[in-house]
């Protein structure tokens, strides 16, 4: 199985950088409305600023290749030009977890690796604790695939190392 992008999440971007160029030449627009600016033109220039730092953040974000390939062999990690592959002899445990700041209500959206192994990967590991390090390798709430797909995958080719306990 394979995970795809939502793509959703990252439509933000565009707005953000309409807003950016709206928010730059909101002095001039009040001026040929025969208004005054407020607030000052400085303000329409930060606000424009802080939207076009946040736009292209977004954009590049939705740009980076993505992919979680679950399969027999393991789990495949494509995260912008990186790739890492877990083989299920070296994962400990794979589960679907909260982020670790949620609160109560928050249901459980992030697919963890655990590794017990102290191999270096292409990527740092997002938690590291006593003997372990997690992977947090998608949220299930921006991919296509539903949450019950990836979790019957998990069933299906992790077997006893998919952990079925939500924390």
């Amino acid at each position: 199985m394979e995970l795809e992008r939502n793509w959703k999440p990252y439509a933000r971007g565009p707005w953000l950088l309409i807003l950016a160029v709206v928010l730059a030449f909101s002095p001039e627009i009040m001026a040929s409305m025969g208004r005054e600016f407020i607030f000052g033109d400085w303000f329409g220039y930060l606000l424009a600023l802080l939207a076009l730092i946040g736009g292209v953040g977004a954009v590049r974000e939705s740009r980076q290749a993505f992919a979680v390939r679950i399969t027999e062999q393991g789990i495949t990690w494509v995260k912008g030009t990186t790739t890492v592959e877990f083989a299920w002899s070296e994962v400990s445990r794979v589960a679907v977890e909260k982020k670790s700041n949620a609160g109560k209500l928050e249901k459980p959206s992030i697919l963890t690796v655990w590794t017990a192994d102290n191999a270096e990967r292409a990527l740092p590991p997002d938690i590291e604790l006593t003997g372990l390090r997690g992977y947090q390798v998608a949220d299930l709430r921006n991919v296509k695939q539903s949450s019950q797909q990836v979790r019957s995958a998990l069933r299906q080719y992790g077997g006893d190392r998919y952990s079925t306990v939500a924390n």
